[in-house]
């Protein structure tokens, strides 16, 4: 088993068990103590975003957590499993349990170029090409990227920014390499021929949040690619790096220890690890040996039955994370194994200083 300060979180007991005490969701009713929000840390401002609700976030009035990719960041599954009404996603634990605003960044689907466009990085900025080489005055218009744009098509796309000061959406077509560009705010046309800055979309959420510490998860839609989720991570991660952390990825439920997707990701975890050292958190490691502590399995996770049957232990005698902590897809996990992760970051994050 691999104790707390192997894994770099140098918390003291005393610190878990109080944390497990206060975060504890063994009944309903403690779940919705568990999950009380902050108000003001979660308080929108209806007049911060011209942007459509899809693209709500919390009002940043001081020291803010920043998630950045893809499905498991924005939350899926994470109804499954726990009390129904409890909200397990991970935006809305640490927002209670850091009682600070926390944007949620997560796409499902989205690759690590993607992210890496989302999160600013300069070399992965959307470059765009509109007809006549004009942003309309209103409504949407059907637009390509330019050849010189870093980032492959993905179904996923859907970006609130900033085009020559225009605001708007961007968003994949149902055609593969087409996008729409749907302006928020009615206005004069303008003038932006492609292959210039004019024609350059700026990520709003990079905007947002460029006071804010970071998490970076990203390249399980593309963790076949090595070279390039590595890349990507480096990119996001040289954005801020006195500010960001990176977390690894976990395979699926079932996976073997010789199937290929357990050899990618035990070696983008190994690089990472070797990369960020402190900065870099191992969900794989979280998920089969701390979560067997009695510190956090029968605190925060003591309504799951985690560890409880013999299936949970052949699974880790497979190598394998329990069972008891995915979804019925068997990709993500289910609110308890949000529930995991999000204490592993709130410990990483404390333990840094950043709250």
């Amino acid at each position: 088993m691999t104790s707390l300060d192997q894994q770099g979180l140098q918390t003291s007991r005393r610190g878990l068990m109080r944390f497990a005490a206060f975060t504890g969701v063994a009944s309903v009713a403690t779940a919705a103590g568990t999950v009380a929000i902050n108000a003001t840390a979660h308080a929108a401002d209806a007049t911060a975003s011209v942007f459509p609700s899809d693209f709500t976030y919390p009002t940043v009035t001081g020291p803010s957590l920043a998630l950045w990719g893809s499905s498991s960041f924005e939350g899926a599954q994470a109804d499954q499993g726990v009390p129904a009404g409890f909200n397990a996603s991970m935006e809305a634990l640490l927002s209670s349990y850091l009682s600070a605003p926390v944007l949620e960044f997560g796409r499902g689907g989205e690759t690590s170029t993607m992210i890496a466009a989302r999160r600013g990085v300069a070399n992965n900025i959307y470059k765009l090409s509109f007809p006549n080489d004009r942003i309309p005055a209103s409504g949407s218009v059907n637009i390509t990227l330019s050849d010189s744009t870093y980032v492959a098509w993905g179904a996923s796309a859907y970006v609130p920014g900033y085009v020559g000061g225009v605001a708007g959406v961007l968003e994949a077509g149902k055609t593969e390499g087409t996008y729409t560009f749907t302006r928020v705010v009615p206005g004069e046309e303008i003038y932006a021929p492609a292959n210039t800055e004019a024609a350059w979309f700026y990520s709003y959420q990079e905007m947002i949040s460029r006071s804010s510490y970071h998490v970076l998860q990203i390249g399980r839609n593309n963790i076949s690619d090595y070279d390039r989720i590595t890349q990507d991570t480096q990119r996001c991660y040289d954005l801020a790096p006195e500010r960001t952390i990176v977390m690894g990825h976990f395979a699926s439920k079932g996976d073997t220890l010789d199937s290929g997707r357990v050899k990618k990701v035990k070696a983008y975890n190994e690089w990472a690890a070797s990369t960020y050292g402190a900065k870099f958190m191992n969900p794989e490691t979280y998920l089969r040996e701390t979560t067997q502590e009695s510190w956090l399995r029968y605190g925060a996770l003591s309504g799951s039955g985690v560890w409880s049957s013999n299936e949970d232990r052949k699974a880790y005698e497979a190598g394998q994370i329990p069972p008891s902590l995915y979804s019925s897809d068997g990709l993500h996990l289910n609110g308890w194994g949000y529930i995991a992760l999000s204490q592993m970051v709130y410990y990483k994050v404390t333990e840094l200083g950043w709250f």
